[in-house]
């Protein structure tokens, strides 16, 4: 059900022939009780991290100053790529904090496409989100994984996103 109720347009055609790579995931959903639950749990396992790839058509505030601390404090190489919307949209003080990390092991990149999907990949787990089929991205569901195959399947998504961005740190 999952699947059929949100876009996978944001997923290239070779990686769709291996989507079956995602097959052990866990799908984390919000609940009444627990409404921050996905973005909780998202958050947990980044700080566990030692490398941090992202791909996001959404900015979480909180986010500058949860990379900066990771990149700083705990030494961890960060990729980000946003959508050229979301970088127009970050109040200067926030994307000042994104440019004075500084650090060679922060990269950020601008993709002038639409992105249709959110993940990240890290050294051990694989997070993606999906647009619901009305448009509308949906923060209450987060496919989690971590076995080997669909880290890699995340790796050569990161790999094909980047080679359409721009550098911009």
């Amino acid at each position: 059900k999952f699947w059929l109720d949100h876009d996978m347009s944001g997923i290239p055609e070779h990686l769709m022939e291996k989507i079956g790579c995602l097959k052990d995931s866990e799908l984390y959903t919000d609940t009444e009780v627990d409404i921050f639950k996905v973005h909780s749990n998202f958050i947990n396992l980044l700080k566990d991290a030692k490398e941090i790839k992202g791909v996001s058509p959404i900015f979480v505030p909180e986010f500058a100053s949860l990379f900066e601390e990771l990149i700083l404090k705990k030494n961890v190489n960060v990729n980000l790529i946003i959508k050229k919307d979301i970088q127009k949209k970050i109040d200067s003080e926030i994307m000042q904090k994104l440019l004075d990390i500084n650090n060679p092991s922060f990269n950020l990149y601008v993709l002038e496409d639409d992105i249709k999907a959110a993940f990240t990949v890290t050294d051990y787990f694989l997070s993606v989100g999906f647009f619901r089929l009305d448009g509308v991205y949906d923060y209450s569901n987060d496919l989690i994984n971590y076995n080997e195959k669909a880290i890699a399947w995340g790796n050569e998504l990161f790999k094909y996103y980047v080679r359409r961005a721009t550098k911009i740190i």
